[in-house]
């Protein structure tokens, strides 16, 4: 949602006309559905954007499992793009994604995709390199009908008055802080047990799903903050050490993503201890800011990291936070 919107407000600025194919109302859905169909069918000469998860809302998984309705939509699509310049908005292989993340495989999302990624004349922006040359591999799609936009982040917001009370903030202990998605099985369990014989390291844990965090016991120097808006959530951020992502090294999808946590902890001017993923030692090679790490080693790792070591990353961090906000990479990139 976060990519969402920044591409929303881009294109703001551009006054671009924009269609939300989301709504609560079911009403109103079906009438912007309609809208969209009308676009579909009838619209020529136009530079069209759409994001890969508004045609999955438009047309809807259960819907698409019907064989004669995946063809009609692809074909809309495929006409679509004969009259127009259609670009799609690639930010997640929900298929590949499903099965790394232990998530129920439904195998209509493989088939989506490959409807989605073979549209004639069709040009894809991917959310990072690993998934635009897997995509364009596997599809066959040239060089010239794709580029990446990797993920930003909002530069950091002034919310003091309202964390006056977090008392953690003040602490002398290395502050290490996972923002993301709580869901069990996401290493959160053995980041957990890690910072359980770390105590003299704090372990600030906050987003959304950890609601189950609540019913166990945790140690002193592990702290569950809860859920809060991006901007709330950033300046939290802004106040630890050390941002971690303890995704599996060995899954083949964490290696394909860019995660959003990455410039969510550098633009608020943190550091980074990630396991070594194919996509960020790809953007962040001899970048000091980011520390590569096997999970297996992270015990260790974290026991033994100085304070040395964590200025240096430090400073590292604090000259490359501007080039990974939502504003400097968007306005790398023209949108004809």
């Amino acid at each position: 949602m976060a990519r969402n919107n920044a591409f929303y407000h881009r294109f703001l600025d551009l006054n671009a006309a924009s269609l939300n194919v989301y709504s609560k109302n079911i009403i109103k859905r079906l009438w912007v559905s309609l809208k969209a169909l009308w676009i579909l069918i009838f619209l020529k000469d136009r530079n069209i954007f759409i994001h890969q998860g508004s045609l999955l809302v438009l047309f809807p998984v259960f819907l698409m499992r019907i064989s004669f309705l995946r063809k009609v939509v692809f074909y809309l699509l495929n006409h679509l793009a004969s009259r127009n310049r259609l670009t799609l908005e690639v930010n997640d292989l929900p298929y590949e994604q499903s099965i790394d993340l232990e998530l129920d495989v439904d195998y209509t999302y493989k088939l989506l995709q490959d409807g989605f990624y073979t549209i004639k004349g069709c040009h894809y922006i991917f959310a990072s390199n690993a998934m635009a040359e897997y995509v364009a591999e596997k599809y066959s799609i040239q060089g010239k009908y794709f580029k990446v936009i990797i993920n930003g982040a909002p530069e950091v917001s002034n919310h003091t008055v309202i964390f006056d009370e977090q008392k953690w903030i003040t602490s002398t202990s290395t502050k290490y802080v996972y923002a993301g998605s709580l869901n069990k099985g996401r290493q959160i369990e053995e980041l957990l047990a890690i910072f359980k014989e770390n105590e003299n390291n704090l372990l600030i844990i906050l987003g959304n799903n950890g609601e189950w965090l609540k019913e166990i016991d945790l140690p002193t120097n592990i702290i569950y903050l809860g859920n809060f808006e991006e901007k709330e959530a950033h300046y939290l951020v802004s106040k630890c050490d050390i941002g971690i992502i303890p995704y599996r090294e060995e899954r083949f999808y964490y290696n394909l993503c860019f995660p959003t946590k990455a410039s969510f902890y550098l633009t608020a001017g943190v550091p980074i201890l990630t396991t070594p993923l194919k996509e960020l030692q790809q953007v962040f090679k001899d970048k000091k800011a980011l520390l590569f790490v096997p999970f297996i080693n992270w015990h260790t790792t974290i026991k033994n990291l100085d304070n040395t070591e964590i200025i240096i990353m430090k400073e590292s961090a604090k000259k490359i936070k501007d080039s990974y906000s939502w504003k400097a990479i968007l306005n790398e990139n023209k949108f004809d």
